[in-house]
């Protein structure tokens, strides 16, 4: 394979993941393009990853993954693969942390030990921040770490492991933080395709009201079509050895969102809180300082009200 540029995709069959790999396969379809997966038979993936080579892997394994890297070559790694349960990650927090941070250390290694000139992307989170006070808005990256949940603290410590390797070995790093994103095939862990499942069950008769949580938390919300656009514009122009925030720039109110989705509903919703979906500790508000990644040529462009239709017409089409 040595000659052609190959793509790695860590975590390629996952929800960004595989938004980035078809993003990247309609811009090139001939490119060489990888995805990693714990177990997902290709059968099972959209028909516009078909092209892509699958490579059933448990990351966490030093061994396989340095063969992997071995059998590939990659030129542009994008590592997204992690253990993402916010909401339940209190309950599995030594799993989280013991994983999240083993597969970092298995790719690190890997890249170091095999392909110390190729480019990687780690993917972090708004998370990392943590509660901000009101003067610290919007967030830019030089903002310290706060992070309130396990899952933040393990994706801190993968943003940091990639810091130290770029540091210590010379590697061609390059890390983000992702503000929210959502679309369609995301899991209903998250609140806005819990919000789209639960309209389209009230829809079909098989429930009577839609439970929600903290509707008054204020998020930077992005399309995750736009997310995908921003992690490859920072692969290819980015500088090595710097962060770079991806969000709207804009805060909404997940009350907000909800209300979105309620207008495209086609009967009516009522709405119920549900103390059993609170955290134990929330962020009032995250809105990312996105000065950085503008200044490479990035920009949104799918407004939240396209956004929130397909992720319903998503869940419509599910039966």
């Amino acid at each position: 394979m040595s000659g052609a540029k190959q793509i790695l995709i860590t975590g390629g069959t996952g929800f960004a993941g595989s938004h980035l790999a078809e993003y990247l396969l309609a811009k090139q379809p001939d490119m060489g393009v990888h995805l990693t997966s714990l177990g997902t038979e290709k059968e099972r993936l959209p028909v516009t990853l078909h092209a892509a080579v699958l490579h059933k892997i448990d990351l966490t394994n030093f061994e396989q993954t340095k063969e992997l890297f071995q059998e590939i070559q990659p030129t542009e790694i994008y590592h997204l693969a992690a253990l993402a349960e916010v909401g339940s990650s209190f309950v599995q927090a030594a799993k989280i942390t013991a994983v999240n941070m083993q597969l970092q250390l298995s790719v690190l290694t890997a890249l170091q030990e095999v392909v110390p000139t190729a480019r990687l992307l780690v993917v972090g989170s708004a998370l990392e921040y943590g509660k901000v006070s009101l003067d610290e808005l919007p967030i830019t990256e030089r903002q310290p770490f706060r992070p309130l949940n396990p899952y933040a603290v393990s994706k801190v410590a993968q943003d940091l492991l990639g810091y130290a390797f770029a540091e210590s070995y010379g590697l061609q790093i390059l890390r983000v933080r992702a503000f929210n994103h959502t679309g369609e095939r995301q899991t209903t862990a998250f609140a806005i395709p819990s919000f789209a499942e639960q309209i389209v069950k009230i829809e079909r008769g098989e429930q009577t009201e839609i439970r929600v949580g903290n509707l008054e938390a204020i998020r930077d919300i992005l399309d995750v079509k736009d997310v995908v656009r921003a992690y490859e514009v920072v692969m290819q122009r980015g500088k090595v050895g710097e962060v770079y925030n991806i969000g709207s720039g804009v805060g909404v109110s997940m009350r907000s969102v909800l209300d979105l989705l309620i207008q495209h509903a086609t009967t009516q919703i009522t709405v119920t809180f549900d103390p059993d979906r609170l955290r134990p500790a929330d962020i009032p508000e995250l809105r990312a300082d996105i000065r950085k990644i503008t200044a490479l040529g990035w920009q949104a462009e799918i407004p939240l009200q396209d956004t929130v239709q397909g992720i319903l017409s998503f869940w419509r089409s599910q039966t």
